[in-house]
């Protein structure tokens, strides 16, 4: 009997272990691409142009004077492993944002973005 169970605990540990998968995407879909943001025109673009451009933001900043409009993209990918007495995780969580400064008249002053490297952790 003991031999049995010997035998049986890691086959029973093999099919209650397992290989997890995370995929995790929200916010602002990316549309500041670079040649974008070149085309912007500090005095010149307005509000409501970026705002056309690339949709509601994921923040609106008001500030004496002027407002700011900030998009974020987060991307979260992650693989770990699941066993009865031991998990383990590893997620890698990346930013993509783009802030845009207006003064009072809606006009941009300042703009500038980052989108995050996929291929390097």
């Amino acid at each position: 009997m003991k031999r049995v169970a010997r035998l049986l605990l890691p086959v029973l540990l093999l099919t209650l272990a397992g290989c997890a998968q995370y995929e995790n995407r929200r916010g602002v879909e990316v549309g500041w691409t670079d040649a974008y943001m070149q085309s912007l025109q500090p005095g010149v673009t307005t509000r409501a142009e970026v705002m056309a451009a690339l949709g509601p933001p994921s923040q609106v900043i008001a500030l004496e004077g002027e407002s700011i409009l900030y998009y974020l993209f987060e991307r979260s990918d992650g693989e770990g492993i699941v066993l009865v007495l031991y998990n383990r995780m590893q997620i890698d969580t990346r930013y993509d944002r783009a802030i845009f400064f207006f003064d009072e008249d809606g006009l941009l002053t300042d703009a500038s973005s980052r989108i995050a490297d996929t291929d390097n952790g």
